[in-house]
């Protein structure tokens, strides 16, 4: 099998962006790319507090708010599982284009309804694409970003995550009591909108250029990188300095079933694994949260409140989670977050008083949301670039099946066993998914982006080497 082209190997794409400083071009590239996310998670999270407060108005109990939730997540787990797919066969930024402007349309689009049916239909069309939009944007950044800093940076990423959790039960305070719940979520349309008319301006990946067989956009592509780090810092670049082994280009296209072959398979169970775990929980608390408070005897607008200070945890879980995933690594701060969610989790399952229950919840969504950064940074390090947008979106879908399923079963025993259930269903499914992590998972911090490549260094696909 002989090389596509020796213009420009992915090796050398990787070397140079690998060797940039931080600059404002890196900032930009967060900041556009990511704000979205913001937005995405605002939509999602408003949505809990929109079936709380339509709770007593279209007559409905807690089973229907766990089904109307599965069945949006349920289109979450299909748009990441699909548009992963779709990411690496038609490119990152057409993807993350697209996807934004049709998500603004449908959400926009449920607050027209009027019956739970015509909501919960036009709920799972709008998170098909936030499903879509939430497994390329990290695959997408982690391309650009240099290995070093890459960490941090993901977390600064994830804190336009916990940005619109935190905003949104400041959102619901103010629109929904005023204005009514349409307007909640009418009014996060336009600034999505605006979020992707933004991303017209964002580069292609020049891994992924390699990767289609264009090696020539590719170097275009990373010239106007390079150019514009250049000026922003002031200063000549410094020089490349090679990688230790020559990669040759191949050009193939993403086959799913990579994920589930010998190189691959144990580390893809784990990262699958957990998913579900991380997922299933930050769903379970996004989602219930306000009608767990209401249940409790706390009027809507009390909940909002205490919800207000609860999720402000969010953004210091998430830009912390960059900073400790550089020192402590990606694998073991997964295993911290998990242990501590079960810790703080049961805690707060046996809260009662508001004091009891701010501070306890707030620290449990604090390492939720560490958790997620960790998850976040991990996943795309660990796959080649022609699976890595397949790969994250897989690995999203099954924390969407977490999410799922552990909504409709939360749904379903609330009821019954009210907060307590917190403790009898969350503990286990972590616990589980911490040993796994501990016994499967690999270390990745500091390392470049893997490829699965023919090299001088022989055959092998990179991740197998540190195993």
């Amino acid at each position: 099998m002989q090389p596509a082209t020796t213009q420009l190997t992915l090796q050398e794409v990787s070397d140079r962006l690998d060797r940039l400083p931080a600059s404002r071009f890196h900032a930009k590239i967060l900041i556009v790319a990511a704000l979205s996310l913001l937005f995405d998670t605002l939509d999602t999270a408003i949505t809990g507090f929109v079936l709380a407060s339509l709770r007593s108005t279209w007559h409905f109990d807690a089973k229907t708010i766990g089904y109307v939730s599965a069945i949006g997540l349920s289109g979450y787990l299909l748009g990441s599982f699909l548009c992963g797919f779709v990411a690496d066969q038609i490119g990152r930024k057409k993807t993350i284009l697209f996807t934004l402007i049709l998500y603004s349309v449908f959400s926009a689009s449920r607050g027209l309804s009027n019956t739970i049916s015509v909501f919960a239909w036009l709920n799972f069309c709008t998170w098909f694409f936030v499903g879509a939009e939430s497994s390329t944007v990290p695959a997408y950044l982690a391309e650009l970003w240099p290995s070093r800093i890459r960490g941090k940076l993901v977390g600064w990423m994830m804190a336009f995550f916990g940005a619109g959790i935190a905003l949104s039960s400041v959102w619901a305070l103010l629109i929904i009591p005023t204005l009514g719940w349409r307007w909640a979520v009418f009014l996060t349309a336009p600034f999505a909108l605006i979020g992707g008319v933004m991303r017209s301006v964002l580069p292609e990946s020049p891994r992924w250029l390699i990767r289609a067989g264009r090696p020539v956009d590719a170097a275009v592509v990373l010239r106007r990188i390079e150019t514009d780090v250049s000026q922003s810092i002031g200063r000549p670049l410094a020089h490349v300095t090679p990688g230790q082994c020559r990669q040759d280009l191949f050009v193939r296209r993403a086959d799913p079933k990579e994920l589930l072959g010998a190189a691959y398979r144990t580390i893809t169970l784990m990262l699958w694994v957990a998913w579900f775990a991380e997922y299933g929980v930050l769903y379970t608390y996004q989602i219930f949260l306000p009608t767990i408070l209401a249940a409790e005897g706390h009027s809507i607008v009390n909940s909002f409140r205490y919800s207000v200070v609860i999720y402000s945890a969010v953004i210091p879980g998430y830009v912390l989670g960059g900073y400790v995933v550089e020192w402590l690594d990606r694998k073991y701060t997964i295993l911290l977050s998990f242990a501590s969610i079960v810790a703080f989790g049961t805690l707060f399952a046996h809260s009662r008083s508001p004091s009891q229950i701010m501070t306890f919840a707030g620290i449990t969504v604090f390492f939720v949301s560490l958790g997620s950064t960790a998850i976040y940074t991990y996943t795309p390090e660990i796959y080649p670039t022609e699976i890595r947008a397949t790969a994250m979106g897989i690995a999203s879908a099954w924390g969407r099946v977490g999410a799922v399923t552990m909504l409709l079963v939360f749904g379903h025993f609330f009821a019954i066993l009210h907060k307590s259930i917190l403790f009898f269903i969350i503990d286990p499914v972590l616990i589980v998914a911490a040993f796994v992590v501990l016994c499967f998972g690999p270390s990745t911090r500091g390392r470049p982006l893997q490829e699965a490549i023919e090299s001088d260094c022989g055959a092998v696909p990179a991740i197998t080497q540190h195993m």
